[in-house]
């Protein structure tokens, strides 16, 4: 399962695979901490079953784990079916920041 480089394309291929198969892709968030050094890390995986992928991104940054979470929140919509999720693939390629 490889990671993605950076949650720019990590929130841009999870949001595509959301839009492909909304009701089968899942979507999991793990955070673990350090005891030595009391740092956490967090891990976000996006994997559809039907289809095999899977994106992984492992974070430190306060600010990847903003964008992550407010992009993918949004996709709650498409999951639902009542979002097309156009403005948010929008956002994360950057041009709505």
């Amino acid at each position: 399962m490889p990671s993605t480089s950076s949650a720019t394309v990590f929130i841009h291929q999870s949001t595509l695979l959301l839009q492909a198969r909304p009701t089968t892709t899942k979507l999991t968030y793990t955070y673990n901490t350090n005891k030595k050094n009391k740092r956490g890390t967090l891990a976000v995986k996006t994997f559809d079953p039907v289809s095999g992928a899977c994106f992984r991104l492992r974070t430190r940054k306060v600010n990847d784990l903003n964008r992550i979470l407010r992009a993918l929140a949004g996709m709650a919509g498409v999951m639902a079916g009542t979002s097309t999720g156009a403005e948010i693939v929008a956002a994360a390629s950057g041009s709505a920041e």
